[in-house]
């Protein structure tokens, strides 16, 4: 007689779904100069489609926002984002010291704070980094992210080095606070003039530079400079041509582990750097920042130049979430 014996066997298919979040990070120079141009180059920060899809900002960080200026970017971005937690503690109080307060915009169909998770952090010379906690919403569900923006201290020297040291690990140290393997990302004006700075080298032992930590001065790198896109100094804002790389985002280790939410290889970049025009301003000449297109590239690099001192930074980061379906399978002996 035939034994017959049915196992029912389980197995898992798997799919996988994904979307982007982008990251945009920018000195607007206390929207000090011309609010047109700033509305241009905030709105091409999700038209850019040079280094993947374009797709919408999901989070804005700006450095150098007085109290009041927040209200100023809110309108220009639009009702579709709400204004994370914004505290300015004496940082637009005139002192030549002070740098400014800090302000983040999330995309709200993509995104929500967790209010009770900001903090201010203090990184000396009268500044204060903020930490925001994000989740995602949506098709973002099971995004976790802490984000940090800072504005350290501005210049050369000993002693504004050590401040920004100070700064760097008043950060670094906050971050030992949060759950093992967190998603962060800390970004901002830093004033890094080389690789060599202790403030850059504290960073870069715990966190990730996503363009690498090969030294960025000089015409050869001029693709990764961020300030300043004017030769010629007007209306408060800083000139001496694109030529420092002083704005950045880093990353923990989590978001490149190829898990969850990583960093898109090659989606870092500095907005409308065609790196043609080191030392000199981004609209002299010709820009080629859209290959085919140099009357739109022209266009942006004006607003640039007319917006703020910096140009933004911009990332996009993967969204990957796995579904799993289970499947009976019978066999028979």
């Amino acid at each position: 007689m035939t034994k017959i014996i049915a196992f029912v066997i389980s197995f898992i298919l798997v799919s996988v779904s994904q979307a982007q979040i982008r990251v945009v990070n920018y000195n607007v120079h206390y929207c000090s100069a011309d609010m047109d141009a700033m509305d241009t180059v905030l709105d091409a920060a999700s038209e850019d489609s040079t280094c993947g899809d374009a797709i919408p900002v999901s989070l804005f960080l700006f450095q150098e926002v007085n109290d009041g200026v927040q209200n100023k970017l809110h309108r220009l971005i639009g009702e579709v984002y709400s204004m994370g937690t914004y505290t300015n503690k004496n940082e637009s109080s005139g002192n030549k010291e002070s740098g400014g307060a800090q302000a983040m915009f999330f995309h709200s169909e993509q995104l929500e704070e967790k209010p009770d998770d900001h903090k201010d952090i203090y990184t000396g010379a009268t500044r204060n980094a903020d930490r925001w906690h994000l989740t995602g919403i949506g098709e973002n569900a099971g995004v976790d992210l802490w984000v940090y923006s800072a504005h350290l201290k501005a210049s050369k020297g000993s002693e504004n080095k050590t401040q920004r040291e100070f700064g760097v690990n008043a950060i670094l140290e906050d971050i030992t606070t949060l759950p093992e393997c967190a998603n962060v990302i800390v970004v901002g004006d830093m004033n890094f003039y080389t690789i060599r700075e202790p403030a850059y080298q504290a960073f870069i032992k715990v966190l990730v530079d996503p363009l690498g930590t090969d030294e960025w001065a000089g015409e050869d790198d001029a693709k990764k400079h961020t300030q300043s896109p004017r030769k010629k100094r007007g209306g408060g804002l800083a000139s001496g041509g694109l030529d420092d790389r002083f704005d950045f985002q880093f990353i923990s280790k989590s978001l490149q582990d190829g898990k969850g939410l990583d960093i898109v290889n090659g989606s870092y970049h500095s907005l409308g750097n065609d790196g043609k025009h080191y030392d000199i301003a981004i609209n002299d000449g010709d820009n080629s920042y859209f290959s085919t297109d140099t009357e739109r590239s022209n266009e942006l690099a004006t607003a640039l130049h007319e917006a703020s001192d910096h140009i933004p930074v911009i990332a996009d980061y993967d969204v990957v979430k796995q579904e799993s379906a289970e499947t009976p399978v019978t066999t028979t002996e």
